[in-house]
C-alpha cells in the first residue's frame, strides 16, 4: 500500500528532531521506524534526545501504536534519555502520553511551540 502523510528527520547535537505532518497510514509508520533507528544509532554513544513536532499532524490509523511503543522500547535500550512533543491537539497529547507509558528510562515533556521545546533541550544539554 503507497503511504499516506509524511515527516522529515534531522539531527541537530544530541538531538533528533522529527517533523510530522497530515494523517498517517502503517506504511508511513513502518518507514519512520526504520529511518529513526538509522538515525540515532549515529548519536547514541552519548545520552540524546527526540523532539517530535506534531503541530501539522493528523493522526493515523490505529495500528501504528504497536510500532510506536516498540520504537520506544529500543531508545529505551540505546541511550535515548530525554523526548519532548509539540502538540497542537489535545488529543495528540493524550495518545502520545499513552505510548510514552513504555519509555521507562526517558524523561519526557510536553510542549506548546518549538521554542519551549528547545529551550528545554538546551536545558538538559542535548540541543
Amino acid at each position: 500500500m503507497q503511504e499516506h502523510g509524511s515527516f522529515d528527520m534531522e539531527i541537530i547535537n544530541q538531538t533528533l528532531v522529527i517533523k510530522c505532518f497530515d494523517s498517517w497510514n502503517y506504511e508511513t509508520v513502518s518507514r519512520l521506524c526504520i529511518e529513526y533507528k538509522e538515525l540515532a544509532k549515529k548519536i547514541n554513544n552519548k545520552p540524546w534526545a527526540c523532539l517530535v513536532d506534531l503541530t501539522q499532524w493528523e493522526l493515523s490509523t490505529p495500528d501504528m501504536w504497536d510500532q510506536i511503543d516498540e520504537l520506544n522500547q529500543w531508545g529505551n535500550i540505546n541511550n535515548q534519555k530525554y523526548e519532548v512533543v509539540i502538540c497542537s491537539l489535545s488529543i495528540q497529547r493524550d495518545l502520545m502520553e499513552d505510548s510514552h507509558n513504555v519509555l521507562t528510562n526517558v524523561e519526557t515533556k510536553f510542549c506548546n511551540n518549538l521554542t519551549q521545546a528547545y529551550e528545554w533541550l538546551k536545558s538538559v544539554g542535548v540541543y
